[in-house]
């Protein structure tokens, strides 16, 4: 069985949210943080690690028993958390992993589902696609890890997908709203086709990525 884990960044800032931290803020019921983790384990099981940082202490309550590690380095950006996430792997265990944002909070378990279902075809990496361009959620293999445990500073994934010559695109218009301002919070979830159906897969792949 193909082995992946989710890592789950919760680390930034969120500095154009203003005063509060928007992981804490209510999304239909409870913390966003909580949201977009029963996304991914919903479909992933335990196989899903959170990336903490800024307000680490008051965040990790939250988890429960979700395993989470703390990026020292937040400050730096993205990179430097995707880095801390990926050099926390069990070494050897993971045939892929699939890196998630916490503020991407439209993205359902059958988007999800979308990227596995393509990378499980031939086992390349995959990238999301939406508004023309590629970035996260994205799955990559292990021969990608190396580069990904390096990043540094606010270097994320997005830079270098385009250059991958084996990257799958999979169209996921949701992950274009991202929660970076109070604003962002009242925009309308871009529309995904074949959302039943996704859904209806994304049964069954809770089964067997378990």
């Amino acid at each position: 069985m193909t082995a992946v884990t989710a890592l789950l960044l919760a680390a930034g800032t969120s500095s154009r949210f203003g005063p509060h931290n928007k992981l804490l803020t209510n999304v239909a019921g409870e913390p966003m943080l909580l949201r977009s983790l029963a996304t991914l384990k919903a479909l992933l099981g335990e196989q899903v690690l959170v990336v903490l940082g800024h307000q680490a202490d008051r965040l990790a309550p939250l988890l429960g028993d979700t395993p989470h590690v703390v990026n020292p380095d937040y400050e730096q950006g993205m990179g430097s958390s995707i880095a801390t996430g990926v050099n926390a792997l069990p070494q050897g265990q993971d045939d892929a992993v699939l890196i998630a944002l916490a503020d991407q909070v439209a993205l359902t378990e059958a988007d999800y589902c979308r990227l596995l279902d393509r990378y499980i075809l031939d086992g390349r990496p995959v990238a999301a696609r939406y508004q023309g361009r590629l970035g996260v959620p994205a799955l990559f293999t292990r021969d990608h890890f190396p580069r990904l445990g390096a990043l540094t500073g606010d270097q994320g994934a997005r830079r270098w997908l385009k250059t991958l010559p084996d990257l799958q695109p999979v169209d996921l218009p949701r992950a274009a709203l991202d929660i970076d301002t109070p604003a962002d919070l009242h925009r309308p979830v871009p529309h995904s086709s074949s959302l039943r159906s996704w859904s209806e897969r994304a049964l069954v792949w809770r089964q067997l990525w378990r």
